[in-house]
């Protein structure tokens, strides 16, 4: 039986003048009042037919887009309301999946004075990291298998086990000859946790207090470098990257110890960075595997990834 709020939503839809068109034409985002509140519903489904330059649609990407908003909506019903005051999130209201589509409603963050941003100050790119690590610390785990992997598998929307398409077509090249090799240097750490997996600019607005994150399809189990590596890569070009990655990550680091204090992990945080910290240039190589065989001219493979990733033979 239908809600209220989704029968509100869909009388309204036909008129709606405030909406978004999600990735590639794989949804909507629909602002709507009822009653004077302002909600937001994410109608998200992925077109059999999905056309786009660097994609050529197979069955094995068409069935882990759907998954990402399978994993988004579990994650919103069972494991959102345990991130406050650690990390902002929208309020859900209801979620729907009907014949192949996916309705999630949440409380409008703009009346709450969160806006997006086009560009990010460093005090904005410091408020986001420490977003993150509170996300990090509430589901850090010392385990070869955290307790999370069966119902969210890893995180992040480029690891090597789902974009075997794109690995494909991929030249060859240490980065393709190693492409496994980092795979399993990444999964095999000891500290683990439970990552946004595609914690970008976009994703995060902020208002004069706080900052709110959102978008949780490529959740999952994973390093908490890996946001953070994302999210640079969106906010820094490649000599800001060169001037202020280390900064950053002491940055990081720090937030993450507090958080993990606030959350009473009893896990050493210098145990955490001692293992983390170094990885960082195969979590770069990571991403530039990616990026090779999904777009290779794509402007983030800059200077300074290139750098991480010849760093490779460390590794091996």
């Amino acid at each position: 039986m239908q809600s209220s709020l989704y029968k509100e939503f869909l009388e309204l839809a036909n008129r709606s003048q405030d909406r978004v068109n999600l990735w590639n034409g794989c949804g909507t985002l629909e602002r709507f009042v009822v009653n004077s509140h302002c909600y937001v519903a994410k109608i998200s489904s992925v077109p059999n037919d999905l056309k786009h330059r660097v994609i050529e649609q197979s069955s094995f990407s068409l069935k882990r887009k759907v998954r990402s908003y399978e994993k988004e909506q579990l994650f919103y019903k069972q494991y959102s309301g345990v991130l406050n005051p650690l990390c902002t999130v929208p309020k859900v209201y209801e979620l729907h999946k009907e014949q192949g589509t996916f309705v999630t409603i949440l409380a409008d963050f703009r009346t709450l004075g969160f806006e997006n941003k086009a560009s990010a100050s460093f005090e904005d790119i410091v408020a986001i990291l420490t977003w993150l690590a509170g996300f990090h610390a509430i589901w850090l785990e010392q385990s070869t298998s955290h307790s999370l992997l069966a119902e969210f598998g890893e995180g992040n929307y480029w690891h090597f086990k789902t974009r075997p398409d794109e690995f494909k077509k991929m030249p060859g090249g240490p980065l393709k000859q190693h492409a496994q090799k980092i795979d399993q240097i990444l999964t095999a750490t000891t500290f683990k946790t439970l990552i946004h997996g595609d914690a970008k600019l976009a994703n995060f607005a902020f208002n004069n207090k706080a900052v709110i994150g959102y978008d949780f399809q490529h959740v999952g189990v994973g390093i908490g470098l890996s946001d953070v590596m994302l999210l640079l890569t969106s906010v820094l070009e490649c000599n800001e990257l060169e001037a202020l990655s280390d900064k950053l990550l002491d940055i990081y680091f720090m937030a993450l110890a507090n958080c993990m204090a606030k959350c009473h992990v009893q896990l050493s945080s210098q145990d955490v960075e001692r293992e983390w910290r170094p990885l960082w240039p195969l979590i770069w190589a990571d991403f530039h595997r990616f990026l090779v065989g999904w777009k290779p001219d794509h402007k983030k493979i800059n200077h300074y990834m290139k750098y991480q990733s010849k760093k490779l033979p460390l590794f091996l």
